[in-house]
């Protein structure tokens, strides 16, 4: 009715009026009209509302006061109809033409068309592309021959000054181990390099972007040149993240006994799409069986165990990361070990603790918790303080006298803090040693100074019984490096851990799982035949069961054999394969420098090492490679680039990156993803690994080792 009415209101003026049809036909003719302008004289007519915006008036008199100038003459004047034709204007309906263009330029022609649209929408170069070839078809077929004046004025207009609102996203560097794609002709920027790679490698993403292009599954025809992650991305979380099935790492993987999963992977504060620290290992073997479990005297008892899931570190909101995965059971955890004290690494253990006592057996194995010295008294302190009685058994298991690295000097103030120092600046302070710092008794105030005093007994009311192991430092140990100590932590028989200092700004390790040999499979298809046509005969001779007499065979002792009854003589090592290396699992904590770790860690199967910050060029501003190395030492952490070099230092097979900073994003989409693989392209240009061997871990990731 306000469109008839607004009509009916101008039919005086002799005007010519053009119905839009179609939210795309309005928007290019807005595009086109150079609605800055035109929008303010729209408003000054009769009936005009915001409505107005859907219609387009071109009085046909050269003395309207109402239309602009350049559109009455664009679109009325008889000369410019005669002399003007549309292959003028044919080199910018060209695609090929806009793929020679830079993004720059690309940009500068649709600030040109005054669109009403954020450029930070358009995340491509493809996709400026396609906008502007569209808008281009759209305007033509609409308004024929007669937009080619205009096209060719506002082609010609001086650029518009941009928006303060408008954002734009920083552009990447070259740096990001793929090679342009020409396969239109132009040549990519890197920003289209990284994204072109993030959706080649994960095929659902540029499905979704596909998808989005249909008419019928957006809001409105802006968002039709938005990239996808910008408002939508996949929430599937474990098994059902995009991430776990093509990722180059876990493309080709196949199920394992010994898996890993990444509950948490953020440092300092949970975020919306990561939980802080806490690293998972399922030792699926362990279900159900009896374990070598040692007592407070050192002595080896057979007890069953609970389950074979063990926690390392167990950060805030740890409790709800668990909850929200079915990859692990509350119930089935049996161990947890705490790296430092610091918040994102130990707050979420009374929380933990409490919904692991709801679904756990009392008169079952205790939870065995194993961290530095003082975490006792300070869990005992919080569990009583909340009476939090329906926490499970459980006992705590103490490194004593973690020494702080020689890099790591107390401030003037002797407050306890201590400061990261490099070679420049602390000459000789690695000669002096570990074992001298950060000691019980050194700083009068420190926590681990003042715990023993803490006049708090255990109570099974609380869940803690006795037990609880005081470990000491080994300084001879065979895999000691550089004078620092190694921790034998526990001893189960089929798994050993151990542990070593971390180059942290407080007393921290970083733990070493190490998986005992295990026999050579029995070749089931050499032996069966023969059991199988003995099987009268061996039940004949006593056996009630014969197919036994094949565990019977994979047990013999090397150079064994045994005789059927049929005259068959098996050797064992015709029958069984040479033994299994037992795989092992280094989980560093937070760290400047695992050095002292190395000797433990040699030919991990599994490498899992902090990258807190890293220098991403088009990111960060002001600064450099180095600077930010440096910055990431001085808080004691690492870059991806010092997480590779130990790797390639150690000999490790696969390289896993966690604990990132808060401004790195976990979530599916594809800027996050294109983010973290350029973490990943550094790390792996300094470990000298493939693309497959190394993954920069999101929340609740399973690598099969």
């Amino acid at each position: 009715n306000i469109l008839y009415f607004y009509m009916n209101s101008l039919s005086s003026h002799s005007t010519k009026i053009m119905f839009v049809k179609s939210r795309r036909r309005c928007l290019s003719l807005l595009m086109l009209t150079s609605m800055h302008t035109f929008r303010n004289r729209v408003q000054g007519l009769p009936f005009a509302t915001t409505r107005c915006k859907q219609i387009l008036v071109f009085p046909s008199s050269a003395t309207s006061a109402f239309a602009p100038s350049n559109v009455r003459h664009a679109f009325f004047s008889s000369e410019l109809h005669s002399s003007k034709n549309l292959s003028d204007v044919d080199k910018y309906l060209n695609r090929d033409s806009l793929q020679n263009l830079t993004v720059k330029e690309l940009k500068e022609k649709i600030k040109q068309l005054d669109v009403p649209l954020k450029l930070s929408t358009l995340k491509l170069k493809s996709d400026y592309i396609d906008f502007l070839t569209k808008y281009y078809e759209t305007t033509t077929k609409s308004l024929g021959n007669d937009d080619v004046a205009i096209r060719k004025e506002v082609e010609n207009k001086p650029p518009l000054k941009r928006r303060s609102s408008i954002r734009t996203m920083p552009r990447l560097d070259s740096s990001l181990g793929v090679e342009p794609n020409d396969d239109q002709g132009g040549v990519s920027s890197p920003k289209d390099i990284i994204f072109e790679k993030i959706q080649k490698r994960y095929p659902p993403l540029r499905f979704l972007h596909e998808s989005m292009e249909d008419e019928n599954q957006v809001d409105n025809e802006i968002s039709a040149h938005m990239h996808p992650s910008a408002y939508r991305s996949f929430t599937g979380l474990g098994e059902m993240d995009v991430r776990q099935k093509y990722h180059p790492m876990l493309a080709n993987m196949t199920s394992s006994d010994l898996d890993l999963v990444t509950v948490g992977t953020a440092s300092c504060v949970p975020g919306i799409t990561r939980g802080v620290s806490c690293t998972a290992l399922r030792l699926q073997w362990r279900r159900n069986q009896v374990n070598k479990m040692m007592d407070d005297k050192g002595v080896s008892n057979n007890v069953p165990s609970t389950g074979g899931i063990w926690i390392f570190d167990c950060g805030e909101s740890t409790q709800l990361q668990i909850q929200r995965t079915g990859s692990i059971r509350p119930g089935k955890i049996s161990k947890i070990f705490i790296t430092h004290a610091h918040g994102d690494h130990s707050f979420g253990l009374p929380g933990l603790l409490c919904i692991m006592g709801q679904d756990r057996d009392r008169e079952g194995p205790p939870l065995e918790i194993y961290g530095p010295e003082g975490l006792r008294t300070w869990l005992r302190i919080c569990i009583r303080y909340s009476v939090s009685r329906i926490v499970p058994p459980y006992r705590v298991h103490e490194l004593m006298d973690i020494p702080m690295a020689p890099e790591w000097n107390r401030g003037r103030m002797k407050n306890g803090r201590y400061f990261y120092r490099d070679d420049a600046r602390s000459v000789g302070s690695k000669d002096e040693g570990w074992g001298v710092k950060g000691l019980a008794g050194e700083d009068p105030i420190s926590w681990i100074s003042r715990a023993p005093m803490v006049n708090l007994e255990p109570s099974p009311q609380f869940g803690e019984i006795e037990g609880g192991r005081d470990i000491y430092p080994i300084y001879d140990h065979p895999k000691c490096l550089d004078g620092a100590p190694i921790w034998e932590v526990e001893d189960e028989g089929d798994v050993k851990v151990f542990a070593a200092p971390m180059s942290h700004g407080v007393p921290c390790v970083g733990y070493v799982v190490e998986e005992s040999s295990k026999p050579g499979r029995l070749r089931n298809d050499l032996v069966e035949p023969i059991v199988k046509r003995n099987i009268q005969a061996l039940k004949e001779s006593g056996m009630r069961t014969p197919m036994k007499v094949m565990a019977v065979i994979k047990d013999l002792p090397e150079g064994g054999s045994y005789t059927f009854p049929d005259g068959t003589v098996v050797r064992q090592k015709d029958v069984v394969e040479p033994p299994r290396d037992g795989r092992k699992v280094v989980i560093c904590g937070d760290t400047a420098d695992a050095r002292a770790i190395a000797r433990l860690a040699e030919g991990a199967d599994v490498l899992v090492h902090e990258a807190t910050n890293a220098f991403l060029s088009g990111i960060d501003k002001d600064t450099n490679k180095a600077d930010v190395a440096r910055d990431a030492k001085i808080h004691g952490h690492s870059t991806p680039g010092i997480a590779g070099e130990f790797a390639k230092q150690i000999g490790a097979k696969r390289l896993v990156l966690n604990h990132f900073s808060s401004r790195y994003k976990g979530d599916q989409s594809v800027e996050s993803i294109s983010i973290m693989t350029r973490i990943e392209q550094e790390a792996i240009k300094a470990s000298g690994l493939d693309e497959s061997k190394v993954a920069a871990a999101w929340d609740f990731m399973i690598l099969p080792i």
